[in-house]
């Protein structure tokens, strides 16, 4: 009687505390669970006899991308009889995606055999997070950094060489020099923007303000800003002549639209088209950006959303980009939960296609 009511007192106890505690019958085919304390159904959103009826089931729960892993880990213990611990995600019941440490060991019997396999895994999501996001920060500014070093030397370069110009040069020289001059500056500040939308993009305080409007009339309003580029390229502009009301964060919209249009007209040739077209689709909004320009070789489809991209070019008019225009664009679109797609055949133009929920 004693007996049952201390381990009466040791579930409780343990069952009170917010980390899995397990322990298997190693001697059964399917290593059957002999004791598992209530936080397994806290923490793996499954009930303890789902467990028992079915040993396998915490594996079933494991994310698809991790299970291979953790499958092998445990593959290994059972053979070689070692402790091993690791860090992996679970699906929920409900749905929703934790992270998990675990860690089991042996125990033997006075024969020296295993006769029981125990384990302890704790939810460490929060602390992952971090890690993650602190992973994520430093890729961030190893890039700027990389960027900084790279691309700002050249156009710094050109304007301290035009500077030293001027003290010789003729009245016409200097102007000349002043227009490059401007030209350099314009360049550097349009990689400092970049920059630092890149480095906004991807940190912890982003946030969507969303609200409803008419979206062609944004639209108007944007590519009115851009008149004066494409006129010096002669490229003609078309509209859509739809209504759609939208509910999105206005601000990133003009930026995701800015940056699509830049890229048009960049690399769109003189009397060139671009054309804006929208559609709804299974409750989606769909918003196409089409030009006639100059087109995506093949081989640079799968890199022009990377971050720093290697398929950046120059203008058809010879105008800079940072290679991160693309990669800020598909973030914005991202944090609507929307998603984007390039089709573009080399020498026949580009389309780009963003979807939006509504």
């Amino acid at each position: 009687m004693s007996g049952d009511i201390e381990y009466k007192l040791l579930d409780e106890l343990l069952s009170n505390i917010n980390q899995v505690l397990f322990v298997r019958d190693a001697f059964t085919e399917n290593h059957d669970v002999i004791y598992v304390n209530d936080a397994y159904e806290r923490l793996w959103g499954r009930t303890k006899q789902s467990l028992k009826y079915n040993p396998a089931s915490y594996i079933e729960a494991v994310h698809p991308d991790d299970r291979e892993m953790v499958i092998g880990l445990y593959m290994k213990f059972l053979e070689g009889n070692i402790e091993y611990e690791k860090d992996f995600r679970i699906i929920r019941a409900d749905g929703v995606v934790r992270w998990m440490f675990a860690k089991t060991f042996a125990i033997f019997n006075e024969q020296g055999e295993v006769y029981r396999i125990a384990g302890i895994a704790e939810d460490i999501t929060d602390r992952k997070e971090t890690e993650l996001s602190i992973s994520r920060l430093n890729d961030v500014q190893s890039g700027v950094l990389k960027m900084l070093a790279h691309d700002l030397r050249t156009p710094i370069a050109g304007i301290k060489l035009t500077a030293s110009l001027l003290n010789r040069a003729s009245s016409e020289a200097v102007e000349n020099c002043s227009d490059k001059i401007k030209e350099s500056c314009d360049t550097t500040l349009l990689m400092m923007d970049d920059l630092l939308s890149h480095i906004q993009m991807h940190s912890e305080g982003v946030t969507i303000n969303k609200s409803k409007f008419i979206i062609e009339d944004q639209i108007k309003l944007i590519c009115s800003d851009f008149e004066e580029r494409m006129n010096q390229k002669g490229i003609s502009l078309k509209l859509p002549e739809s209504v759609n009301s939208v509910y999105l964060d206005g601000l990133k919209f003009r930026q995701i639209l800015s940056n699509l249009l830049t890229n048009a007209i960049k690399f769109s040739k003189l009397n060139d088209s671009v054309s804006i077209s929208l559609c709804q689709s299974n409750g989606d909004v769909q918003l196409s950006i089409k030009d006639t320009g100059i087109g995506v070789p093949q081989e640079m489809h799968k890199e022009v959303f990377q971050i720093f991209t290697k398929a950046r070019r120059e203008g058809t008019n010879g105008e800079k980009s940072t290679g991160l225009g693309l990669s800020i664009t598909k973030r914005l679109v991202e944090l609507h939960n929307g998603t984007i797609q390039m089709n573009s055949v080399e020498g026949e133009g580009t389309e780009v296609v963003v979807s939006f929920p509504n």
